[in-house]
């Protein structure tokens, strides 16, 4: 926290990866918040065998549902950690609009 004329505060941002932040909260809202992990945990629960993703390769098109989206997502992220990737530190994902791009950055998300 930061303390200026005697009152302390959160601030409502850092440019510290450690760094603790208030989040704005609107209290009049009923919903609750929740993380991205469980955000896409509840659609797959809801929606698991349904599409979340088609693209073409080679002219055909290729359909990846909820559930596979979400496993696919899970393994890039134990990959990333694998590959050293630390809490708070930041992943370059280089690519044009296709599956393997939105599969790494929830699965840097997932990574922490």
């Amino acid at each position: 926290s930061e303390c200026r004329n005697g009152l302390c505060f959160e601030p409502l941002w850092t440019t510290f990866a450690d760094s603790v932040v208030k989040l704005r909260i609107d209290h009049s809202c009923s919903q609750i918040p929740i993380t991205v992990h469980q955000m896409f945990k509840e659609t797959v629960d809801k929606y698991g065998p349904l599409n979340a993703m088609a693209s073409k390769k080679n002219g055909e098109w290729e359909k990846i549902t909820f559930a596979e989206y979400y496993n696919l997502s899970l393994k890039a992220a134990k990959s990333f950690l694998k590959l050293g990737l630390e809490r708070f530190h930041s992943v370059a994902i280089l690519g044009f609009n296709s599956p393997e791009w939105f599969i790494s950055a929830v699965g840097a998300i997932f990574a922490g």
